[in-house]
């Protein structure tokens, strides 16, 4: 089963009138992708919550064109490879990486619409949660930007498996559910953090 995150739509702002036609409405668009490498708030132990982890180094991908530097759709960072080497050479801190990816949402569907978040881990995989003001921030326009991240891991292979399909979609219904009156097309993320976008992918043993 994928994991889920649900954000609720806003209750001010204006719904589009019932006329009985299912509407559409624009998909959330996706604004960063962030890898984010930080520390536990206490020397001794591994950064295992949100609450201890403490942000350090920011690594961003470029979402302005898709593909980067080859021309597969897939967004690509070594994440393990990256933790590993931190991990490796600080010897006073316990070393930890979580996913940052951020959506923006339209002032119109604010009120009408909740966004449903979904990626592909292994049921025993990172939590999902919300950064930031459960509102979310207010964008120019009237919309909003939201923050989805994983919670922090510790482990490199973990780091390489935070990578996975993400799909963001504004529907008033679940969407397993045929009763929704206002859907939208889904934004889709691909993702790998075992590689780097100039390597080829790893071989599966």
């Amino acid at each position: 089963m994928p994991r889920r995150l649900v954000i609720v739509r806003l209750s001010e702002g204006s719904v589009p009138a019932d006329t009985g036609e299912p509407i559409t409405v624009d998909p959330p668009a996706l604004a960063a992708i962030r890898l984010v490498f930080g520390v536990g708030s206490d020397p001794e132990h591994e950064p295992a919550s949100a609450d201890e982890f403490i942000p350090v180094y920011t690594v961003a991908i470029p979402v302005v064109s898709q593909g980067g530097l080859d021309p597969d759709g897939i967004y690509e960072f070594d994440a393990g490879a990256q933790l590993e080497l931190l991990r490796g050479r600080a010897t006073r801190r316990r070393w930890a990486v979580r996913l940052e990816l951020e959506f923006v949402q339209s002032a119109e569907a604010i009120a009408a619409a909740d966004l449903w978040f979904e990626v592909d881990w292994l049921t025993d995989g990172p939590q999902l949660l919300l950064l930031g003001p459960e509102r979310g921030t207010t964008t120019p326009g009237g919309g909003r930007a939201l923050t989805i991240a994983s919670s922090p891991v510790t482990d490199i292979a973990a780091a390489r498996a935070l990578g996975g399909r993400f799909t963001a979609r504004l529907r008033d219904a679940d969407p397993r559910s045929p009763t929704a009156r206002i859907d939208s097309p889904i934004c889709v993320v691909d993702l790998q953090t075992s590689h780097y976008e100039f390597e080829p992918e790893p071989e599966l043993a």
